[in-house]
């Protein structure tokens, strides 16, 4: 049988807008990095395609992984959705760059941006099928955000790599120390009870900050050490409370993996790592899961279960555990109205409301004030001029975001407190 001119003609038109559907691979970035600025790297994304003429973005995100689509008009998924469907050309660059896609892997934390640049492989939310596949063919690498200047991480991380030089971006995160709910309760009866906070507290009282727990920097930086024979991995819950029924009572601590900003920044800040010439050694990553039912690995140490959370998400999901007593470090930018609480350290609040998604949160007002110190300036590593310049773009949308929690942005880096974006730097006003 012969198929007409128009057959034929129709035929190959509906071959090329097949194969033409979804933006073409080199419009793909590819970015893994820092997990505490995921939430507002989604948002400055979205900023950026709304910007563009005729930019309407579309976010599918699960977890760790979050891809961002710039088109001319919200995309679906699945195999019969429009992503798939959509022509390139209704496709739409992400303003000031090349890309009409952004596809960002947070499992590794902070360290992944330098890790993905020396070609470890990663996998990425897909908008077709939305799970975490291979990054496509053709799609380019751009490198990541970082929560410490990439040389403050642990040599066994950095070794072999090839580091790039960093970049600032011109914002500030804000970290905390959060706590489960038991944990919070057993702090709060404890110190209220020692007349470390006042009689009229109430549990409940978590918008006012003398109501809230504290928890020590030496306390923290003891949980954190390396140390099994220690009053807390000896004492467990008791080393908190220092009640005699705690005694023994496992205490959870949460740690993120090795690769992690997060973990970076509360080594920096709690141990001296890698800032000191005397910086206490850390805790090692478990790699192995010896608790019945869990999902991360994890490891009892006398009365301490250390676990080795890949992502922020991983954390909370730690905290929210009914009935079990853990902390962890998680960045200001960590908001959700869930059960967890923020404590403060070593007397000093990080958020207006110990309740995360309280009203008027902000996560950052001591920090600009300069009572609260727990921070770290973001910075970011392309690799190469071109990817330079678009984490460049990034950062600008990143620095302009209206009322973002947990961040401060260059204009009151500039005005107030800061580190003069350097990890080791004390905070002080400019």
């Amino acid at each position: 049988m012969q198929l007409t001119k128009i057959a034929l003609a129709a035929a190959t038109l509906a071959f090329a807008g097949a194969a033409a559907a979804a933006p073409n691979a080199n419009r793909i970035a590819l970015s893994a990095g820092a997990s505490a600025i995921q939430g507002n790297l989604t948002l400055a994304m979205q900023n950026l395609c709304t910007a563009a003429a005729g930019g309407v973005p579309t976010t599918f995100a699960l977890g760790n992984f979050t891809t961002v689509v710039c088109a001319n008009s919200a995309v679906t998924s699945g195999a019969g959705g429009t992503y798939a469907s959509k022509p390139n050309g209704q496709f739409i660059n992400f303003q000031g760059t090349s890309y009409a896609e952004l596809r960002v892997n947070v499992a590794d934390g902070s360290f992944g941006s330098v890790r993905i640049l020396n070609g470890i492989p990663y996998t990425f939310r897909d908008p077709v099928t939305l799970s975490q596949i291979a990054a496509p063919a053709g799609s380019v690498i751009v490198g990541g955000f970082s929560d410490v200047e990439p040389r403050r991480n642990p040599d066994t991380v950095i070794i072999p790599l090839t580091v790039p030089v960093a970049s600032p971006v011109g914002v500030a995160q804000t970290f905390g120390l959060a706590v489960s709910s038991a944990l919070y309760a057993k702090l709060f009866n404890a110190q209220k009870t020692a007349g470390l906070l006042p009689a009229v507290c109430l549990v409940t009282d978590t918008a006012f900050s003398y109501c809230v727990p504290s928890i020590g920097k030496a306390q923290m930086a003891t949980i954190m050490g390396s140390n099994d024979a220690s009053a807390a991995y000896t004492r467990g819950l008791a080393f908190l409370t220092n009640d005699l029924a705690d005694e023994g009572v496992e205490l959870r601590y949460v740690r993120r993996v090795s690769t992690s900003g997060t973990q970076a920044a509360a080594q920096n800040y709690f141990l001296g790592l890698t800032c000191s010439r005397a910086a206490l050694p850390v805790v090692e990553e478990p790699t192995t899961v010896d608790l019945a039912g869990g999902v991360i690995a994890n490891e009892l140490k006398n009365a301490i279960r250390v676990y080795a959370a890949p992502g922020t998400g991983d954390v909370r999901t730690e905290l929210m555990k009914a009935g079990v007593f853990a902390v962890g470090v998680m960045s200001g930018e960590n908001n959700q109205s869930q059960s967890w609480r923020w404590v403060r350290v070593n007397g000093a609040p990080m958020t207006e409301n110990a309740a995360p998604g309280s009203a008027g949160n902000t996560n950052s007002a001591s920090m600009k004030n300069g009572t609260y110190d727990f921070y770290f300036e973001t910075v970011y590593v392309g690799g190469n001029p071109v990817n330079n310049a678009f984490l460049a773009t990034v950062s600008g949308a990143l620095n302009t975001l209206a009322a973002p929690v947990g961040l401060v942005n260059a204009t009151d880096l500039a005005a107030g407190y800061s580190k003069s974006g350097l990890t080791c730097l004390p905070s002080s006003s400019n």
